[in-house]
């Protein structure tokens, strides 16, 4: 059983690694980062631009010392789909903020109008 675990850990260990080193990697933690600053509510938050900032993710890409078989014709396939979903779900989570803002100043102009527009007491 053991030996199992063993070869589990090693397995998930060089997928991680395959992962981590495909050229779109960097495109990936983008993509996620993006995800969640939208789900913030405040694109400029400071913890996650600086995550973003921390991330140098020039140097996610292929490393020297990996061979080109890193990038299998699978993993290139998830890779582009979860980049490709990962945009979708961000443009999804996006069009009801947008939508709710647009409505909060439609409705603020409104008031200031109302305001500006009704006579001194």
């Amino acid at each position: 059983m053991e030996d199992i675990d063993k070869i589990t850990k090693e397995e998930d260990e060089i997928l991680k690694k395959r992962i981590s080193s495909h050229p779109l990697y960097g495109l990936l933690l983008q993509s996620h980062l993006s995800c969640l600053k939208v789900c913030s509510g405040d694109f400029d938050l400071p913890e996650i631009m600086n995550t973003a900032d921390d991330l140098d993710l020039t140097k996610l890409s292929l490393d020297p010392d990996s061979s080109l078989e890193a990038t299998s014709s699978d993993l290139d396939q998830f890779m582009e789909a979860y980049c490709s979903t990962l945009r979708e779900l961000k443009e999804a989570m996006e069009k009801p903020l947008i939508e709710a803002h647009r409505f909060v100043d439609a409705v603020y102009t409104q008031l200031n109008d109302i305001v500006l527009s009704s006579p001194p007491p």
